[in-house]
């Protein structure tokens, strides 16, 4: 029975163990890259803007369709001819059985019904077009309209990425800080169990206990909101990727000290969102050309090919026993003379919004160029930071230390224990939030460079 318990619990351990998803940072970018929403559209709209130019070119190849049709007529419609037409032609009118001998009045206009009772007609049409300057301008624009996609999926991909990074180490390092403080509150319980003992025996007063109880209650009700916060920074990094919130993992990522950045060859060019505001300028500067060239003619080639077949009586009889064909073909030339200065207006309105983008391309230049000044100062500024929070973490542990051993052979106050722990738990966390906020700090300069692999020395 005991060997049976344990088998069990081994079961569930492993099962649980294979629930909880194992997540490298690496990891959650590349599921990032197949699963989030944003980048999974930005993927899509490339997909329809190459659909796009495939609809485009297809308007320029042969249109062919074909037509059928069946006629029946159970009434056919009667026309009335002229007086003037020879009698002789009335003769073979009535002989045909057009036109009833008893309806004949000579020198009067006459009522004939012309037609077959039953016909039917099939067709083809083809459509193709010679010359027209805005579908091969319209084309080029789509294909840039593609490469326009390409640059917005990769800035998608670029934020996404960067989401993904500063969740991960946020979720990291709130989990480290929650081990920090169950790591005092380890020590603290130490602490108090060997108080107690030396309460009993009578070696210390009743407010040592009462100060490490108490000093006990804040750091639990710590740990509770730090899990709290841990959870919602998991929660927070699951959506970025894009995974379920409701699925287990754990960081295996440890947090490493960044080095520095080099940028000596950094140009602002070389940043998506300049490339995306200078391939917009290719956009408008074809669409300037689009407008220029509706004053072109256009020039289409239409043909069609037929085949009809008629029934002898209202029975369908002889309906097709013979086809009797039809073919034709014709030229469309359109020259546009008058629009009432349509074209001319969108041209203006065309070239304006060139000169706009052209303003904001600068304007961004001047930007990234201090986005990456800033970021670098920052860098910078986090770097000294940490270097402080370290220096402040050795000296908290040295004074913990001391007032530690002051406390056991009973020279120091339980006050004093209690400030000691509670400043080195303090410097523990402050030295883990400030590496956190050089790594962001890294991140956020990685991007200023425009690149996700800066050199780090």
């Amino acid at each position: 029975m005991k060997q049976l318990t344990i088998f069990v619990l081994c079961v569930f351990a492993f099962s649980a163990q294979a629930q909880t998803q194992q997540l490298s940072l690496e990891k959650a970018l590349s599921m990032a890259m197949q699963q989030n929403a944003d980048v999974t559209n930005a993927a899509l709209d490339v997909q329809g803007s190459k659909e796009e130019v495939k609809s485009i070119i297809a308007t320029g190849l042969p249109q062919i369709s074909a037509t059928g049709n069946f006629t029946h007529n159970v009434q056919i419609a009667a026309q009335q001819l002229p007086d003037f037409i020879s009698p002789a032609v009335y003769g073979v009118l009535i002989q045909e059985g057009l036109l009833t001998p008893d309806k004949f009045q000579a020198g009067q206009p006459q009522t004939v019904q012309f037609g077959a009772p039953s016909s039917i007609t099939a067709m083809a049409n083809m459509n193709q077009l010679l010359f027209d300057g805005t579908y091969f301008l319209g084309l080029k624009a789509a294909k840039q309209y593609v490469k326009m996609s390409e640059l917005v999926q990769e800035n998608t991909e670029i934020t996404v990425s960067n989401t993904v990074k500063k969740a991960y180490y946020a979720a990291l390092i709130t989990g480290q800080n929650a081990d920090l403080l169950q790591e005092s509150l380890e020590n603290l319980n130490k602490t108090l169990k060997e108080t107690k003992a030396m309460y009993d025996a009578g070696f210390v007063e009743k407010l040592d206990v009462d100060r490490l109880e108490f000093a006990k209650s804040n750091l639990e009700t710590q740990i509770n909101n730090i899990q709290v916060q841990k959870q919602i920074m998991m929660y927070m990094l699951k959506v970025s990727i894009g995974m379920d919130v409701n699925t287990p993992i754990e960081l295996t990522e440890e947090l490493v000290l960044p080095g520095s950045i080099e940028a000596n060859n950094y140009s602002v060019d070389s940043r998506i969102e300049t490339k995306i505001i200078q391939q917009k300028m290719v956009l408008d500067s074809l669409n300037i050309k689009r407008y220029k060239v509706g004053y072109y003619p256009s020039l289409r080639l239409n043909a069609s090919y037929q085949q009809n077949t008629f029934a002898e009586s209202a029975e369908f009889k002889g309906l097709g026993n013979t086809w009797n064909p039809g073919t034709w073909y014709g030229i469309n030339l359109s020259v546009p003379i008058f629009d009432g200065f349509y074209k001319k207006a969108k041209i203006s309105q065309a070239k304006v919004e060139y000169a706009k983008d052209k303003n904001t391309l600068q304007n961004t230049r001047n930007q990234l160029m201090y986005q990456v000044e800033q970021a670098r100062l920052n860098f910078e500024i986090k770097k000294r930071n940490l270097e402080n929070q370290e220096k402040n973490k050795a000296l908290a542990a040295e004074i913990y230390k001391t007032s530690k051993i002051k406390f056991d052979e009973g020279v120091g106050s339980s006050f004093e224990l209690i400030q000691a722990e509670t400043d080195k738990t303090d410097a523990d966390v402050a030295y883990s939030n400030a590496l956190y906020e050089l790594i962001v700090a890294f991140i956020d300069i990685e991007t200023a460079l425009g690149t996700s692999q800066p050199t780090i020395n």
